[in-house]
């Protein structure tokens, strides 16, 4: 593999040259909102990738463009997922928007962390993570991860988070996921 450089425009997220998108609308996120998702072209999220090979001695990396919106009293949200090899971490960090990054473990520890710009969120190996924008604009972050960490989606589709980010009175509410399990 040659050097290579991509210039990321710190505000949008946006990257050039651009490699591969990969957009996700609210009919990909079906059955993970409590409530129907509504309009299901509505796009939640796209994901921009700087690509490197897939295996342990590189780093992929991508930006992340969540869109600001509710499903019910959700957040707009990405999917989650842990890594496929566990133990892989990873780092984000937040260019633009208000947001909360939403971890848990397998035994049901769930961790909130707030993503607001100039944030760097690290979320260590066996935590599964999902992204949620509070905020009334694009949330957008950079991530880092090693090639070989993978995706597992399937057990949060199966088994969800422990936890929801939720809109209150106040702000953004963390509060317990009552179908946190069920299959």
């Amino acid at each position: 593999m040659d050097p290579f450089s991509t210039v990321l425009d710190l505000r949008s997220g946006a990257l050039d040259p651009v490699h591969k998108v990969t957009e996700r609308r609210l009919g990909d996120l079906d059955g993970l909102f409590q409530a129907p998702v509504g309009d299901p072209e509505r796009l939640a999220y796209r994901v921009l990738e700087i690509p490197a090979p897939h295996d342990n001695a590189n780093l992929p990396s991508s930006t992340t463009i969540l869109e600001p919106g509710r499903v019910g009293e959700e957040f707009f949200m990405t999917k989650g997922h842990f890594h496929a090899n566990r133990d892989r971490a990873e780092i984000y960090l937040t260019l633009a928007g208000e947001g909360r990054l939403l971890m848990a473990t397998e035994d049901g520890r769930a961790h909130v962390e707030e993503m607001r710009p100039g944030t760097v969120n690290y979320v260590p190996g066996h935590w599964a993570h999902r992204s949620v924008n509070v905020g009334d604009e694009p949330l957008v972050f950079y991530a880092v991860y090693p090639g070989d960490a993978g995706y597992d989606y399937g057990t949060i589709e199966e088994r969800g988070f422990p936890a929801l980010i939720v809109a209150g009175s106040d702000g953004p509410r963390v509060v317990p996921n009552p179908r946190y399990g069920a299959s």
